[in-house]
Formats: C-alpha cells, structure tokens, sequence
C-alpha cells in the first residue's frame, strides 16, 4: 500500500515539475527560433493550475505570440491567426499578476507593440466585416489602458475616448442600432469632439422617421461644430420635408440680426436658399459672409459651385442653339466663360485653405475650358 502511495506521490510530483518546466521549455524554444514548440509550451503553462497564475509564464507566452505575430514567414504567422491578441492578452495577465513589478520594465515595451498590432488588427477586421473580433481587439486594448506607464499608447492615439468611438463607428457598420445609440450617448456626455456621431445619429432617426430626435442631436452637434455644413444640410433637409423652409429662414434672419457679424449665419442661410433653388438670394449671402471672413472656404466653395452652375447653364443654352444663331452663341460663350471665371477665383481661395482632390480637378478643368494652360497644369 505504501508503495502505492508513494509512487502515486511521485507521479503528480512530476506531472507538475514537467509542467513548471514548461516556462523554461517555453523560453528555450523562443530563443531557438522553434516557434511551434514554443507556442505548445507556453500554452500548456498557462492552463496547468501549478502555473495559470505565474507572471512569468504569462510573459513567455506573450513573447511567443508576439513573435508569431511579427514573423515574415506566412507559415509561421499560420500558426495562429490571433498570435497578436494572444500576445497582447498574455502581457496584459503578466502584469496583473507581477504584484511586485518584477516583470513591469520587461514587459511594458512589448505591450505597446502589441497594443499597436491589434489596433492594426482591429482596422483589418473592421474591412473584413468581422466586427466581433473587431470589438474584441478594442476589448483588449482598453484593457491594456492602466499599464500604459511611458504613454506610448498615448501618443499613437490610443486612448479610452477614442477606443470608445472606434466602438460606435463598429456598431455602426455593424448595424447594431441600440448598442450604437448608446455608445453615442455616451461620447455625447464627455463633449467627444468628432461631427460624425452627430450626423450618424441623425441619419438612424431619420431612418425611424424619428425628426424630433435627429434635430436634438443636430441642435447638440451644432452647439460643438457650428460651422459643420452635414449638419446645417440635415436640418435644412429636415425643415425642408417638413415644409418649413419659411420658419427656418425666419429662424436665420432673426439669428443674424442679433449677430450680423457671423459668417456661419450667413452661410447657412445661404445653403437653404441653394435648397430652395434661390440662387441669386444664395450668392448674396455667401458674399456677405465673405465680406466678413474673405478666406472663409465653405463660403468661397459654395460660391463657386453657384458660379459652375450657372455657367453650365449657359454653355447648355449654347450647345442647344441652331448653328445659324452666331451672335447668340458667342452672347451665351461669353456669358459662360463669365461665370466660369468668377467660379474658378472662389475655388482657388477654398483651395488655398483647404486642399482637396475634388477642388483640384474642379480647377484643373475650369482652367483648361477656358484656355488657361499654364494654370491648369498647377492642378494637374
């Protein structure tokens, strides 16, 4: 019986030295390169109730994976495909486990590499239409928030606010409409600057067919960024269904009597009287805020777009002309040119502040239509 017992005794002995060694195992297999082993050894440590709670098998694991992760061969990386949540995971145990910091200056480096690669991996799944491992890498990373000791996480913009707008921009795609009201709420109620959950937010309503709700987060997004022309549209278009283009306008002119001064005003008015096909009201008004702020780009923008079109009115007028009509066509060629000419003057001022592709080729197409070669090749 005693012999029994003692064998017994030293069989459970062994089965948890073996699995101690493991760790050791574990590193061995890292240093030599032998990714697979590695990888079996350090999961097996992890598991073992004589080495779940070691800080150190953590970090051996968490090297393993990174490792992994970082491996230009394809059939290494094969060996798991989320060695970099695994990596992140496993330094993230480490650390709440090291009460004592032994591991901290080892494994703080390597965490934020980590944080880095499952950012990388978030995005890729978010492509994908994976968003249940999307939100899980956000998950992991906002685990990872307390052991930012160097503020590497930090700087590589890394952060609960913005981990909490990834979230909200996911549900989106995701189309989970409850969990992305909430989270929008919840960036609301810390003053989270970005315009698109305002506008994001009033698209859902409108898709409820719930206005009162989407002019509330117009209202509160316009509080933040007054001069967000996708929000000035949304309630203009919302006024706009609603036959209300009166009470807006009203609205406006009252505004601006009280402040004249503000470009914004201007411009908004502006905008609603492009809406409401009143051009000439509009082009008065986008003026007026240019009188006030001449490098006002959404002024100077929008101006031009009022230039462009009634030049295309013309030039349509020309093009429909019988060829007999001579005197006509260069009456309606010049009148074209005309507005072409001024549109081209409010597109290079938005230009000049705010570059954009779409201003680029605007201009390079204005320049080249009326024979301005050397000037269109600066927006080639």
């Amino acid at each position: 019986m005693k012999k029994t017992i003692t064998a017994a005794l030293l069989s459970v002995t062994a089965f948890a030295f073996s699995q101690s060694n493991q760790v050791q195992n574990a590193y061995n297999y890292l240093r030599n390169k032998e990714l697979d082993k590695a990888k079996a050894s350090a999961d097996a440590a992890i598991v073992h109730e004589s080495t779940m709670n070691n800080a150190k098998a953590w970090m051996y694991r968490g090297k393993v994976y990174q490792a992994i992760y970082f491996d230009t061969s394809k059939v290494v990386r094969a060996y798991d495909n989320e060695s970099a949540e695994k990596s992140l995971e496993s330094y993230i145990k480490c650390l709440k486990l090291d009460k004592d910091g032994a591991y901290k200056d080892e494994v703080k480096g390597p965490l934020v590499q980590a944080t880095a690669a499952v950012s990388n991996k978030a995005n890729a799944y978010k492509v994908n239409k994976e968003f249940e491992k999307a939100l899980n890498c956000y998950d992991l990373l906002e685990q990872a928030l307390p052991y930012d000791f160097d503020q590497g996480m930090k700087r590589a913009n890394i952060t609960k606010e913005k981990l909490m707008f990834n979230k909200f921009e996911t549900y989106r795609d995701a189309a989970n409409k409850a969990k992305m009201m909430e989270t929008a709420d919840k960036l609301i109620a810390i003053n989270y600057k970005e315009p698109r959950i305002y506008t994001n937010m009033v698209k859902i309503c409108l898709i409820d067919r719930d206005t009162t709700k989407a002019l509330d987060y117009i209202a509160k997004g316009k509080a933040m960024f007054e001069d967000n022309m996708e929000l000035v549209n949304q309630e203009i278009n919302i006024y706009l269904a609603r036959n209300k283009t009166d009470e807006l306008k009203t609205k406006l002119n009252s505004a601006i009597e009280l402040s004249p001064d503000n470009e914004v005003l201007h411009a908004i008015l502006a905008n609603l009287y492009v809406q409401t096909k009143e051009s000439d009201k509009a082009e008065e008004e986008y003026l007026k805020a240019l009188d006030i702020k001449s490098d006002y780009d959404v002024a100077n923008y929008n101006l031009g777009v009022i230039y462009f079109n009634k030049g295309n009115e013309w030039n349509t007028k020309l093009g429909d002309l019988p060829p007999k009509e001579t005197a006509k066509a260069k009456e309606y060629e010049a009148k074209a040119n005309e507005y072409f000419k001024k549109a081209v003057v409010n597109f290079e001022k938005s230009y000049e502040v705010s570059p954009d592709k779409a201003t680029k080729q605007q201009l390079f197409k204005l320049f080249s239509r009326l024979g301005e070669a050397e000037k269109a090749a600066k927006y080639k």
